[in-house]
């Protein structure tokens, strides 16, 4: 008599975690290192809004919703603002992420694209220009000249 392997498909990790005054919540770094998961990687996850009935032991999941993420420094995941709103979550509220997969930055984006990323996220937004300073260049960057004719 053989034995037949099942696969069954769980959740990668599935965690308590309390909302920032920001809408983010923490992916306990034991999580990230087992996973290897980093800054500017993205989750696919179900956020669930929950109540903790501690007499009845219970956890009622009263609202649930999926999406993909990019995590921030420290193993930040931002919320939607409109998830937020539509689910009524506040700052020291406690959800349940349910991790589900996750996609590599490293994977997702050409070698061009992580230069470009990371000079945004380094820079800021935006960075004041002194009168006669020019802008940084960027190797990979494709430049046009000017011909004046």
């Amino acid at each position: 008599m053989s034995v037949e392997k099942q696969t069954i498909v769980e959740p990668l990790a599935k965690f308590h975690a309390r909302l920032d005054k920001e809408g983010r919540v923490a992916i306990p770094k034991a999580i990230r290192d087992a996973l290897k998961l980093s800054k500017n990687d993205y989750v696919e996850v179900v956020v669930r809004k929950i109540e903790i009935d501690t007499e009845r032991r219970q956890i009622k999941v009263l609202r649930q919703a999926y999406l993909i993420t990019r995590i921030g420094s420290k193993g930040l995941i931002f919320l939607p603002s409109d998830l937020k709103k539509q689910f009524d979550l506040h700052e020291k509220d406690i959800v349940e992420i349910v991790l589900y997969g996750f996609h590599k930055f490293d994977e997702l984006v050409s070698d061009k694209g992580k230069q470009l990323l990371n000079k945004m996220q380094s820079a800021g937004k935006w960075a004041e220009l002194r009168p006669g300073q020019s802008p940084p260049k960027i190797e990979s960057m494709e430049y046009f000249s000017y011909v004046f004719v």
